[in-house]
């Protein structure tokens, strides 16, 4: 068990506000398979996790997102925490790495409000995908399919509601993890794949139309007000997750 992910690189994007434990424990579940787990953040020392509407651990960052490129990990894993999500999403550094994610079909894990960023990026239309309740409007505007499971598996992306979906949600991003492994360690040669581009050109066309044709949806509005401003104001509480 602990060399499952030996080579592999985990990025987790969160700001301050985070839901502690849709960070720590994924984290911890992947560092025990032997994976390397790096925070990225817009902060450049630590940033606050909650626990529920309450001041949890501090988290040391590992690379601000501006220094972190998406080529050099494998996955990405988004926490939750509506703080967390509202911030992140505005963050045209952290939109951009996890298009770069995607356009690679790198694994994509998302818990609670983490999901946000997907919307914000343009990555959610034509996919079918969970969150906190209070986000199935934003997915449905944004062309996805919003459903209320414990976990959800759309091609490369992960999905799950709140804390008590992580032992499904560690699972089956685990598994996306297995897969994403044996193309590191297995890639296709150059000429396997100019064999097949030749054999199938309209085939390899649809291949790499696969993700990109889900289309984009609108960024997050710059000047809107949110449930995220009034917690960090303390004008309200933070919701679960």
């Amino acid at each position: 068990m602990a060399h499952r992910y030996s080579n592999l690189k985990v990025a987790v994007l969160v700001t301050d506000g985070f839901e502690q434990a849709e960070l720590l424990e994924p984290k911890k579940a992947l560092e025990a398979a032997g994976a390397t787990v790096h925070i990225l953040s817009d902060k450049k020392s630590s940033v606050q996790g909650f626990k529920h509407v309450d001041k949890g651990e501090v988290v040391s960052v590992d690379k601000t997102i501006d220094e972190a490129r998406a080529d050099d990990y494998s996955a990405v894993l988004l926490p939750g925490g509506v703080v967390n999500g509202d911030a992140l999403r505005l963050l045209p550094q952290a939109r951009n790495f996890v298009r770069a994610a995607n356009d690679a079909e790198k694994p994509i894990a998302s818990i609670c409000h983490g999901g946000w960023l997907l919307i914000s990026a343009g990555l959610a239309k034509g996919r079918t995908v969970t969150s906190w309740p209070s986000l199935q409007d934003d997915f449905r505007n944004a062309g996805s399919q919003w459903v209320d499971q414990e976990v959800v598996r759309d091609e490369n992306f992960v999905s799950s509601r709140k804390p008590a979906d992580i032992p499904a949600f560690n699972n089956e991003f685990m598994k996306l993890l297995d897969e994403q492994q044996k193309r590191e360690l297995n890639p296709p040669s150059p000429a396997a794949a100019g064999d097949e581009a030749g054999g199938d050109a309209e085939g390899a066309l649809t291949g790499a139309r696969k993700l990109s044709d889900k289309g984009t949806a609108p960024a997050a509005p710059q000047d809107h007000e949110s449930e995220a401003f009034a917690v960090a104001h303390g004008q309200a509480h933070q919701s679960d997750g």
